[in-house]
């Protein structure tokens, strides 16, 4: 997008990253139903909703609600602002640095254990299952490649998952779904979900339905068989201060391909790409932050503002919607005036021409929903960029990217072509990709003698003994992260 600030007219003629071109007018056609500017109706997404099981895989039941379109309404202003106010003091510690969002203070494992993942099996010692099936672990890996799972792996309580300490390729979970509910205080970093056809029927790649600050970052999500990204309040549970940030969501497998229901009292999502889902990109009800996302060729319905009677609160700011060639349905889809928006920089590209160009939305596009010109309820401050600088953000960032895999690639390049491809699957074979998930290396771990999750070399640079295990829990330097944290984090950017 070029001068995508303070202004609603706006073209770009050059490729999807460099940004450059000259101005053009916007397009005329509104945005598709769904509270749309020009007065079309909001359409359900034409989910079924199933009763929530206590692993969160289905929403709760609702009813198919429409809002009545809205009249067009002036433009938000173009500007790039920051996230919502409010948020925690200046001297939080957070899960680690560049942790956004209502997930941000999550302790994980910190001081708690540490455990070698060696080898790629299913289950037994050395096993992914095995490590998190204890609470209070810091979980490392000796190992790269593709995990294949045969039952539901369930995440515990006080965990830290360092997908970035994989070798090689880093880490790939394939072949059934994954659920965090009750695993409050978990960080997840630089892992690969992928459930698939050969997983449950009916259930989610990542599911939560009670517990709280929870943070997932950088990490790939695909292949659901109910939603992809599936956070749904189980009746009478609390579910909140979580976050979803720089991740991808992805290939809900149709006949219910969703990129899932986000239904919590606090969740951000945070530079994020919601690519080839049916519907739910996502379904946003209870309170959730929307910061700098893309969203990317959906069928039936975009981004849901509630569909519901219940009242919700939302912020969307910065975020870029762009059909693809199967988007038929709505892009602000199914409002109520129980949907509490406030919206800035948000834009929608319809034309599906290769190029990065659009229009602003403005109130009139979210429909029924009630316009709130400051947020409704409380957000914690998130560094915000312009739509067009977390489009290019998204491009080079999202997802398990020290190392994308195939399956990212793939997608990627779907967004790449700017509208010109892009298609659901009901099968992840048909991706057509070695092994399915595609070739993963493996690479080797460096030595760590005293198994403390920090090779020897780092902490004979960081002045720590390599056979002592027990200094993993000091702090060095004195700044609330023990010495092992310290380690885990200096390999992600």
């Amino acid at each position: 997008m070029c001068a995508l600030l303070g202004t609603a007219a706006w073209a770009c003629a050059g490729p999807p990253h460099d940004g450059s071109g000259g101005g053009g007018a916007p397009p005329a056609d509104p945005v598709d139903t769904g509270g749309a500017a020009g007065g079309g109706g909001a359409s359900s997404d034409g989910s079924a909703d199933a009763a929530s099981g206590s692993d969160g895989s289905a929403d709760a039941a609702s009813g198919a609600t429409t809002g009545a379109g809205g009249d067009g309404g002036a433009p938000s202003p173009g500007q790039g602002g920051g996230g919502a106010t409010g948020g925690g003091s200046a001297g939080e510690l957070r899960a680690f640095p560049g942790a956004e969002g209502f997930g941000r203070n999550a302790t994980g494992a910190r001081g708690g254990d540490v455990y070698h993942v060696t080898n790629l099996n299913d289950s037994g010692p050395g096993s992914l299952r095995d490590a998190i099936s204890q609470p209070n672990r810091t979980v490392v890996f000796d190992v790269g490649g593709v995990i294949e799972i045969d039952a539901r792996l369930v995440f515990k309580n006080n965990q830290t998952i360092a997908g970035q300490t994989a070798p090689g390729g880093g880490i790939t979970i394939y072949g059934n779904g994954t659920s965090f509910s009750g695993a409050s205080n978990t960080i997840v970093r630089y892992v690969r979900f992928r459930m698939g056809k050969i997983g449950d029927s009916g259930k989610d790649t990542v599911t939560m339905a009670n517990g709280h600050d929870v943070i997932w970052d950088h990490c790939s999500l695909s292949w659901g068989r109910d939603g992809t990204f599936d956070l749904n309040r189980e009746s009478g549970a609390e579910l909140h201060n979580l976050t979803l940030q720089d991740s991808i969501v992805a290939q809900g497998l149709q006949t219910h391909s969703t990129g899932g229901l986000v239904n919590t009292s606090a969740t951000s999502i945070l530079r994020s790409l919601y690519i080839d889902n049916n519907s739910r990109n996502p379904k946003a009800r209870g309170t959730l932050q929307f910061v700098n996302n893309v969203v990317y060729n959906w069928v039936v319905s975009g981004y849901i503002l509630g569909d519901t009677s219940g009242r919700s609160d939302g912020a969307m700011i910065g975020n870029t919607l762009i059909t693809g060639p199967e988007t038929k349905g709505g892009t602000l889809d199914s409002p109520t005036p129980e949907y509490h928006i406030h919206a800035v920089d948000n834009w929608y590209d319809s034309n599906e021409d290769g190029v990065l160009n659009g229009r602003l939305l403005g109130q009139g596009d979210f429909g029924s929903a009630t316009w709130e010109t400051a947020p409704s309820v409380e957000f914690p401050d998130v560094p915000a960029m312009s739509a067009e600088e977390a489009f290019h953000h998204v491009m080079k960032h999202a997802g398990a990217s020290l190392w994308r895999d195939p399956v990212d690639d793939f997608v990627m390049a779907e967004l790449a072509s700017l509208g010109t491809e892009g298609a659901t699957i009901s099968d992840e074979a048909s991706l057509g990709l070695p092994g399915v998930v595609g070739d993963i290396p493996g690479g080797s771990a460096p030595a760590d003698t005293d198994q403390d999750g920090m090779p020897d070399a780092w902490e004979g640079s960081a002045g720590l003994d390599p056979r002592d295990p027990e200094d993993r829990n000091g702090d060095r330097n004195g700044d609330g992260y023990t010495n092992l944290e310290e380690y885990i984090n200096s390999l992600a950017p």
